[in-house]
């Protein structure tokens, strides 16, 4: 079982695009952290768009895939769109799989 989840935040000045750095295991856990990450971003008028990276995602369960689920629906209530960047091979395999990648990982 991989780490578990550890979440950082990178806004690019200037470019209106935040980024969320997550790593480790991605379960129901993460969702806490995933929101607060997020609740200063959507409130931020400068931000217009969030990519969460998820290159150093080892794994991802259901509870896992709920979380980015909510995640882009919260976002989206605020107008801003909110997309998975980076997904590994093992990660991108889960959400075709589960119809996923269109809602999560299209521009």
């Amino acid at each position: 079982m991989g780490e578990r989840s550890a979440v950082a935040v990178l806004v690019r000045e200037g470019s209106g695009t935040a980024e969320i750095l997550l790593s480790g295991c991605v379960d129901r856990s993460a969702d806490a952290l995933l929101d607060d990450a997020l609740e200063p971003l959507l409130v931020d008028p400068q931000v217009q768009r969030i990519e969460v990276d998820v290159a150093l995602v080892d794994s991802c369960d259901c509870g896992g895939l709920t979380v980015f689920i909510r995640a882009q629906h919260l976002a989206a209530d605020y107008g801003v769109p909110l997309r998975l960047v980076q997904a590994g091979p093992l990660l991108l395999r889960v959400l075709n799989a589960t119809g996923l990648s269109r809602l999560l990982t299209a521009a």
